[in-house]
């Protein structure tokens, strides 16, 4: 399901399921419309490349990347993983094996290159929010 709530193949739900509530460096920031839903990005894409999604303290929380066919390859985080650690959040990327919407089971931590080029989106995060 897409920021506003279509689906890839072309079909509408009956509800939104997400709004946008505003962009970071022309990428959509997007969060639930149901304020009491697990805060998470869909796996699907209506028209956008990425989409944003910040907690409810504007801290970046989450990123994701979608290929030509709106499935989702890619997800930076920055939360806690429970297997990983259970007390405080990290930043970490999980890249998407398609089809099915496989994920890396585990996150793992960005390379330098990956910083570089998204960080201006790493709002609130201890050492990238300069």
């Amino acid at each position: 399901m897409g920021g506003c709530g279509t689906y890839s193949k072309g079909n509408t739900p009956k509800t939104f399921k997400y709004k946008s509530v505003g962009t970071i460096h022309g990428v959509k920031i997007i969060e639930p419309v149901d304020s009491n839903v697990r805060r998470k990005l869909p796996e699907e894409s209506a028209k956008s490349k990425a989409y944003l999604l910040l907690d409810k303290n504007g801290v970046f929380h989450q990123y994701r990347e979608y290929n030509k066919n709106h499935e989702v390859v890619l997800e930076i985080g920055y939360h806690i993983e429970q297997r990983i650690d259970p007390v405080k959040p990290w930043l970490h990327i999980h890249r998407h094996i398609i089809p099915g919407f496989k994920v890396s089971p585990n996150g793992e931590p960005l390379t330098s290159a990956e910083i570089e080029k998204y960080k201006k989106f790493f709002i609130g995060v201890p050492g990238y929010d300069k």
